[in-house]
């Protein structure tokens, strides 16, 4: 009798132990997060700020521990819409997306909205203070005086709504902007840190310059004098890119066109005048080191000045390269 109470005793410990292991085995299981008492009520709206929508976002869940009910609320149930848009999520949608995350669902009581109405909250694009930032870059990287600018017009999408959090930019001129007129830059958007939009930015960018105008009618071929030309100031960005800025640019040029009188004066409107003609006597001049040799040689070409003509030398009769340095000269090097 004493050795079957001994072993019944064992057995019963043993049995015991199972049933231990076996029930910490169910508590730790997903399984567990589950029971006859367990209801989840979807409520019938829901605001969300982040990328992933929660289970605790959209329902409240009741007859769990506090520690079941906060690890099933973290479970995702939906990803969230676009900033300050609005999706609809079902309640078979959170019931497959809990099974799949282990939870028993057959023991849970539904109740609330069949659909839940999710809205994610926005942040409103701080405009003013965008297209300030553009104009800043833009007068940072211009290669104009600040004082002869003028940046207007800066226009981008006001609508533009963002995910809340920390906002950060960076303005992309292209790669070969002339910062002159209308045009337009790339600013890219980050929400904090993370890349969220880029934005493209219109803008006109005026810039007041001194340039050459002709003051009276000058005809094809008229050489430029000073007293032809006044200096006025104008929006640089309503002028072509060859515009005269210099007097000294444009004297003792012959016009290649008529110009008409408060024309803005181009570099295409006239040329340098030559300064040798065909068949003109030269002096040659031939620089080697520390030698110099001069000779005389007839050209065969007209050429302005810093052009390559040919031309005879008339002691060899030997026609050579020379480049012309001014009137009835030229220039060889060795």
């Amino acid at each position: 009798m004493m050795r079957y109470g001994i072993n019944r005793s064992d057995r019963q410990r043993k049995t015991g132990l199972c049933l231990l292991i076996m029930a910490a085995a169910f508590l730790i299981s997903p399984a567990a997060y589950a029971s006859n008492g367990t209801c989840l009520t979807l409520r019938e709206a829901a605001l969300v700020d982040q990328e992933s929508v929660r289970l605790s976002d959209v329902a409240r869940l009741t007859g769990l521990s506090e520690n079941q009910i906060e690890t099933i609320g973290a479970i995702i149930v939906a990803r969230s819409p676009q900033p300050g848009q609005t999706r609809f999520v079902g309640v078979d949608y959170i019931r497959i997306r809990l099974k799949q995350s282990g939870v028993d669902t057959s023991s849970i009581i539904f109740k609330g909205t069949p659909d839940v109405r999710i809205t994610r909250q926005a942040a409103v694009l701080p405009v003013q203070r965008m297209q300030h930032a553009v104009e800043m870059a833009i007068r940072s990287r211009m290669p104009w005086k600040n004082e002869d600018v003028t940046i207007s017009e800066i226009v981008l999408d006001e609508t533009i709504q963002l995910p809340t959090g920390l906002l950060t930019y960076q303005v992309e001129p292209a790669r070969n902007e002339d910062y002159l007129g209308r045009t337009m830059v790339a600013l890219h958007l980050f929400v904090d840190g993370r890349p969220v939009r880029k934005v493209w930015v219109n803008l006109t960018i005026s810039v007041m310059a001194d340039v050459v105008t002709v003051m009276r009618p000058l005809g094809k071929h008229a050489y430029i004098q000073l007293a032809d030309l006044s200096v006025v100031r104008r929006d640089l960005s309503d002028l072509s890119s060859d515009s005269v800025r210099r007097i000294e640019d444009a004297l003792g040029n012959r016009t290649t066109r008529a110009i008409y009188p408060k024309t803005v004066l181009q570099s295409s409107m006239f040329a340098s005048p030559p300064l040798v003609r065909r068949g003109d006597i030269v002096k040659i001049v031939a620089n080697s080191g520390p030698m110099i040799i001069t000779a005389t040689g007839m050209v065969k070409q007209q050429g302005c000045k810093g052009e390559m003509v040919r031309v005879v030398n008339t002691d060899s009769n030997r026609i050579i390269t020379a480049r012309v340095t001014g009137p009835g000269a030229v220039e060889v090097n060795f």
